[in-house]
């Protein structure tokens, strides 16, 4: 019988594992140059590439082609620009002892570092989308009382803050007595909650009052050399927002009726409000306003026409040069040309499209010598 050859894999000169587990032959130990030369190398490489990386650095700050620029830090300097602070404000809920509304009132600083601003008080019967403030605070509180009161003004404010006898009474105290033209009266600190919070049969006789009251504290608390030093000494944002507004000269403004209507509440959110936060993100047009003229003194102007027409400054400046003809309403992209405009019409000038416009703002406004024309006395009057 012819024996059968066994299969490969039960040869005995075949291995016995499968190949995974064979032996593996040792690599040759590297060689003592290799071993210590390469990490060297390595070192010097990574080395000669951050020389390389600062030297270019440098090269291109030195070279005349791209030179950097100082920053502009002088406002009345060609080519200054700077980003606004939007206007901090303050809504000031008045509550009486059973939680009921008395007072509402906004207080709004002109300018954080100079100091100065707005005290706008406004009636509880003020009417907002058919209801009176004191209807949309007694059923939402003092965030439906926000909301009543966004919806007149057609702006944002930056916080609340609420007003209870207790607190008022805190808030008021450090500036001692104070004498209220009204009535001729003295007020303490303490008395202030029954003054304020007192109804009238006509409830602008309230208003009259709590201006009258707001008028005489302010003045007082802002007669000190720090206003500071008659206020509470603790920091939150109502003592902060008091001690910028007294710092400065104050306006102090009543509601003139429940309903004054949409002119007049216009007119007062502009002198309220200089760069005003729009009640919904982003309704607002963004403008970049440049002076090309010289006559600072018509920035005011150029930017309270803009926010009356519903447009939002939000980096202010000046144009390489003073010495444009024409005011323009520049704009970036073509969709933006009708309400550039729009724009234009207010402020008397033309419009340009320009592709390589800067992205700060969604359109740039540069007023010209015709501006200094139409609104002012002089072509140098701010400088």
């Amino acid at each position: 019988m012819t024996p059968v050859e066994a299969p490969e894999r039960d040869r005995l000169d075949l291995p016995t594992h499968p190949p995974r587990f064979q032996q593996r032959i040792p690599t040759p130990p590297l060689s003592t140059g290799w071993r210590w030369g390469f990490p060297v190398l390595l070192v010097a490489a990574i080395a000669w590439s951050a020389f390389l990386v600062v030297e270019g650095f440098d090269r291109v700050l030195e070279s005349e082609e791209g030179a950097t620029l100082d920053v502009i830090v002088d406002v009345t300097a060609p080519g200054f620009e700077a980003f606004v602070e939007q206007t901090w404000s303050l809504l000031v809920v008045s509550e009486d002892g059973e939680s009921h509304l008395t007072g509402v009132t906004i207080l709004a600083v002109a300018d954080r570092q100079n100091g100065g601003g707005t005290v706008l008080v406004v009636p509880p019967e003020a009417l907002s989308g058919g209801q009176t403030l004191a209807a949309a605070h007694e059923a939402g509180g003092v965030d439906g009382l926000r909301d009543a009161v966004v919806d007149i003004l057609d702006v944002e404010v930056s916080n609340t803050a609420l007003l209870t006898p207790s607190r008022l009474r805190s808030l008021a105290e450090p500036a001692g007595t104070i004498q209220v033209p009204f009535e001729d009266v003295s007020v303490a600190g303490v008395e202030a909650p029954d003054y304020l919070g007192l109804p009238f049969e006509d409830p602008m006789l309230r208003v009259a009052r709590q201006e009258a009251w707001w008028r005489a504290w302010f003045a007082t608390v802002g007669a000190a050399s720090d206003p500071a030093d008659r206020l509470p000494a603790i920091v939150i944002e109502l003592v902060e927002v008091v001690t910028a507004v007294a710092g400065g000269n104050v306006r102090v403004v009543a509601w003139p009726s429940p309903e004054p209507g949409t002119e007049w509440v216009d007119r007062t959110v502009v002198e309220t409000f200089p760069f005003p936060i729009p009640a919904v993100p982003g309704s607002r047009t963004t403008v970049r306003l440049l002076n090309g003229n010289g006559d600072f003194a018509l920035d005011d102007i150029a930017r309270e026409l803009l926010v009356a027409a519903g447009a939002e400054v939000s980096v202010v400046g000046n144009h390489e040069d003073f010495d444009l003809i024409g005011t323009r309403v520049l704009y970036r992209d073509p969709a933006s040309e009708a309400e550039a405009a729009r724009l234009a019409a207010v402020v008397g000038g033309g419009t340009l499209h320009d592709p390589m416009l800067s992205p700060a703002a969604d359109l740039t406004v540069i007023l010209g010598a015709d501006f200094v024309a139409e609104h002012g006395t002089s072509s140098n009057g701010g400088a």
